[in-house]
């Protein structure tokens, strides 16, 4: 008897001193969550997707519900991200959805109570800069384009050294480009949004451009190699990779009316649909048809300027009489309205209620480095000149 009362006292001890790291053991074996993502492809509904993935008609229908409040699933776009968590037992526990650039948008369902909450999260960003570099052999658009340069950072090159070079009759095959911008990546080198050129370089067969972006407090711009600007108070056309079909002359043949008249402007052709930019900063004081013009924006800029936008397909969202526009902001779309033979911007200028030819206009650089920032905007060249110079030797 004494001997089975020690064996069972014995056992009793073993419980007692194992007992507590069982019950850690358990609590390390948490039930795993699972996993299921994917991105949005063409023709994706996220009601659909939602469903095909195991979400009941009543979840389905609370997310979406929910979504909404942070986010419209309307404007969900091809590449989209998205996550749904579910527990080891199948239960739905969270959809993350990814619309670039920075954030998520999270739909989660209570553990306790099942309630549906939302919530933002931010994805964890870096700045960094890139350098590219090329030759020409087309236009300066498909070059780039070639090197899976981003359309936005093409157009901003492009914009930075137009009061120096005309990409549309200045340019030769052969003729060189670098350029360095920054952009918001995430933890894997991703690209979330390209932000800015902050140099660049362009060189033809006698002569070499250069742009560095310099700022200081509310003082920022381009400026050259000297520090002089290189931003005037107008773009040098209101719309990039055009065909100038029809120049301002006081005695034009026109095409439809079969008679010399007077062409007051600059007819740039370009496909229906390609955006038409505000040549400056200015206030919108027409929206609307108007007689051949057919769709068309006037602009009133400083100094007595006023620019019309003639034959447009349609306005950008947003346009309207009042409203005051800024140097480059999209103020609608190339098209035909009016009376027009083809697809083109009719574009016009006045000075002091006179219609001028805007290829005549001296486009004077706005503000050059000022002497108290000198030493900072020479050390600043130099890292570029360094990488921009460089850039093809090998």
């Amino acid at each position: 008897m004494n001997k089975t009362i020690k064996t069972l006292f014995f056992l009793i001890l073993v419980f007692l001193v194992f007992y507590p790291f069982i019950k850690i053991s358990q609590k390390k074996t948490l039930p795993k969550v699972n996993i299921i993502n994917g991105e949005i492809k063409q023709g994706d509904i996220l009601g659909d997707i939602l469903k095909i993935n195991g979400i009941s008609d009543y979840e389905r229908g609370m997310i979406i519900k929910k979504l909404k409040e942070i986010f419209d699933p309307r404007k969900s776009k091809i590449g989209d991200k998205w996550e749904m968590h579910f527990s080891h037992d199948g239960d739905f526990l969270k959809f993350r959805y990814f619309s670039k650039p920075f954030n998520y948008y999270i739909v989660e369902k209570q553990k306790e109570t099942g309630e549906f909450i939302t919530y933002v999260e931010e994805v964890e960003r870096y700045k960094k800069k890139f350098l590219k570099t090329g030759v020409l052999n087309s236009s300066l658009y498909e070059s780039m384009t070639n090197l899976n340069i981003n359309p936005e950072i093409i157009i901003q090159f492009a914009e930075i050294f137009e009061s120096k070079i005309d990409f549309f009759t200045d340019c030769q095959n052969g003729d060189k480009f670098s350029l360095i911008w920054e952009s918001w990546t995430d933890k894997n080198n991703e690209i979330l949004k390209d932000i800015r050129v902050v140099a660049g370089k362009y060189e033809t067969e006698n002569q070499k451009y250069y742009a560095f972006y310099f700022e200081k407090g509310d003082f920022k711009g381009f400026f050259d190699e000297n520090g002089k600007g290189l931003e005037g108070s107008f773009l040098k056309a209101p719309l990039s990779y055009r065909k100038i079909t029809s120049f301002f002359s006081q005695s034009r043949f026109h095409p439809i009316y079969k008679i010399y008249r007077p062409h007051h402007g600059i007819d740039y052709s370009a496909p229906i649909g390609t955006p038409v930019s505000s040549i400056g900063n200015g206030t919108i004081i027409f929206v609307g048809y108007l007689g051949g013009y057919g769709k068309c924006v006037k602009i009133k800029h400083s100094n007595g300027y006023i620019s019309y936008y003639g034959h447009l397909s349609k306005f950008a969202t947003g346009i309207k009489s009042g409203k005051k526009v800024k140097k480059g902001d999209v103020i609608g779309y190339v098209g035909m309205t009016g009376i027009a033979t083809g697809p083109h911007l009719d574009f016009r200028i006045q000075k002091n209620g006179k219609f001028i030819n805007f290829l005549n206009l001296k486009f004077v650089p706005e503000k050059n480095i000022p002497e108290k920032f000198k030493e900072e905007f020479e050390n600043l060249k130099n890292t570029y000149l360094n990488l921009l110079n460089t850039s093809f030797t090998s």
